[in-house]
């Protein structure tokens, strides 16, 4: 049974220009250690914290669909496992996530020039 579907779409120059004028402050505040390390390695990382940012974006629109506040962004990680995105919960979000039934999370990520996307289903 599905719990929450969430898509978001982020643009990948506004989130340069986010990271230009804030830098650290900024990532420190949305990506975890591993988030940062990752995208920082790859050819173009403004497109790569735009489609983790957008999965999390996506992720709290399928598991609060009528919104929520005090999510910490860095609660939700997305990483890899066998070259598939996957998410690592931490605190509040893992432990609404085991009391709410989410036996799975499916996440796809795409990105192709100015934008980054995002798809989440959450399922019982």
């Amino acid at each position: 049974m599905i719990l929450g579907l969430g898509v978001d779409l982020v643009d990948v120059r506004r989130m340069e220009a986010i990271i230009f004028r804030w830098q650290e402050r900024f990532l420190r505040r949305i990506f975890t250690e591993r988030e940062i390390h990752y995208c920082n390695n790859k050819k173009n990382p403004a497109q790569r914290f735009a489609t983790r940012f957008a999965a999390k974006e996506a992720f709290i629109k399928a598991m609060y669909p009528k919104g929520v506040e005090g999510v910490s962004m860095q609660e939700i990680e997305v990483g890899e496992k066998e070259n598939r995105p996957v998410f690592v919960l931490y605190g509040k979000v893992k432990e609404f996530c085991e009391t709410s039934g989410v036996k799975k999370i499916h996440v796809m990520l795409s990105h192709d020039g100015d934008y980054g996307i995002a798809n989440v289903i959450l399922e019982a």
